[in-house]
């Protein structure tokens, strides 16, 4: 590996955990408004940041192999977002649930009992607002990234930001 494929790699994970954080910052800022209005405070700083780090880079990593480009050459770029939004979603509804399953697991000691608990507690509100939020983070990234990707890397941002190449 070159040290320019490290930087471009370091860029890319770097601009796809910076999108991430301010979507997950922008749901935080919601939730926190929202738990307002019945005098809850939220502190969740830490969990967005360490989410969008850790989303960013298993984004990247799945827009390299089979899975993610399954259908990029094949078919319009609208079933490619739509494809890897719902894979990634189903990948978070999965952690997600496995996470909220494990503590309640350990609390009751039974792992039907725990199922149950967290599908029919609170936490199926919680576990399905999450994967909604995160979803359509994802779905924004991938229309972005297909945009991008159509039109020449670089050109999406460069068009974003007003740099209009002399043509």
């Amino acid at each position: 590996m070159t040290l320019e494929t490290l930087k471009e790699e370091l860029k890319t994970a770097g601009l796809a955990t910076l999108f991430f954080l301010c979507c997950f910052l922008i749901v935080l800022v919601l939730k926190k408004l929202f738990l307002a209005q019945y005098d809850i405070g939220f502190y969740g700083l830490s969990a967005a940041v360490l989410g969008a780090a850790v989303v960013g880079k298993v984004v990247v990593v799945l827009d390299k192999v089979r899975a993610g480009t399954r259908f990029e050459a094949s078919r319009p770029p609208y079933v490619s977002v739509l494809y890897k939004t719902t894979v990634y979603s189903a990948v978070v509804l999965l952690v997600v649930t496995a996470e909220k399953v494990f503590h309640a697991y350990r609390e009751s000691d039974t792992l039907r009992i725990a199922i149950t608990e967290v599908w029919h507690g609170r936490d199926r509100n919680h576990i399905l607002a999450t994967v909604l939020c995160i979803g359509l983070a994802f779905a924004a990234y991938n229309l972005l990234s297909s945009i991008n990707r159509r039109l020449a890397n670089g050109r999406l941002a460069a068009f974003l930001l007003g740099k209009h190449d002399a043509e």
